[in-house]
């Protein structure tokens, strides 16, 4: 931008200074050449007067004055530092257009129509145990209410620190209770994107469903919960946020 700017003042000082150049008068051997009078006496003054143009004759060439050179060459700079300019409105229009569509672009990536459970469903790559345990505890209409919540999503490999024996004991009908809470201390009532989050005290506590209470830590931009690394991306849900944590987190 810079570089075109001074282009363009460069251009309209060097058009400017052709105009100006072209309206002083000249004498004898012009600039380049001259035009004998018809008498054939001196060159007349450079001004224009009625028809004639005394100017002189540029390069020699016939029927064109030095007047007419300078005035074409000034002309050309103005037409083309306005085309310049064109050029460049259309440049910073196009880039302003590009970033508005870019910015709407991940307005819609940020948004969703599908509750917290299916938004977990459609990402089975990270997800797919975490809804195994929410079908397990019949909480899919839970994560479905139209009610903002928080969920820290235990991711699958969060999940693979538990033992095989954990996860059977979690899914054991006869644990429904145990898996309900371990659902239910996943989810905080209230929408808390990451940098709300971060932007609690260190140490605040949230209540969570189950009744038991978390602890946000934020050291030198490091968010837990529990102690509990939090993956600081904002996964957005139409009933709240979902945020992947790397473990489960255990009953106090």
């Amino acid at each position: 931008m810079k570089y075109q700017e001074r282009a363009l003042r460069l251009t309209a000082a060097l058009a400017i200074a052709g105009l100006v150049a072209s309206q002083i008068p000249m004498r004898g051997q012009t600039a380049l050449g001259s035009v004998q009078p018809p008498s054939g006496g001196q060159p007349a003054d450079g001004y224009l007067s009625g028809n004639s143009d005394n100017s002189g004759s540029f390069l020699g060439i016939k029927g064109l004055t030095n007047r007419n050179a300078i005035t074409g060459v000034a002309l050309g700079l103005l037409g083309l530092g306005a085309y310049s300019t064109i050029l460049d409105s259309r440049a910073v229009g196009a880039a302003a257009g590009g970033a508005a569509s870019g910015l709407n672009g991940a307005m819609i990536a940020g948004a969703s129509n599908q509750p917290i459970y299916d938004v977990l469903k459609s990402k089975p790559e990270d997800f797919s145990e975490t809804v195994r345990l929410i079908d397990s505890a019949e909480q899919v209409n839970l994560l479905r209410e139209d009610h903002p919540y928080t969920f820290f999503a235990p991711s699958n490999s969060g999940l693979s620190l538990l033992s095989a024996t954990q996860l059977a004991q979690l899914k054991d009908p006869s644990n429904k209770s145990a898996l309900v809470s371990l659902i239910k201390r996943h989810t905080v009532s209230g929408r808390y994107k990451i940098s709300e989050l971060l932007a609690l005290k260190d140490g605040t506590t949230l209540e969570t469903l189950s009744g038991d209470k978390v602890t946000v830590h934020n050291k030198n931009g490091i968010l837990t919960i529990n102690n509990i690394l939090v993956s600081q991306n904002d996964i957005a849900a139409s009933n709240g946020w979902i945020h992947p944590i790397e473990a489960p987190l255990q009953e106090p």
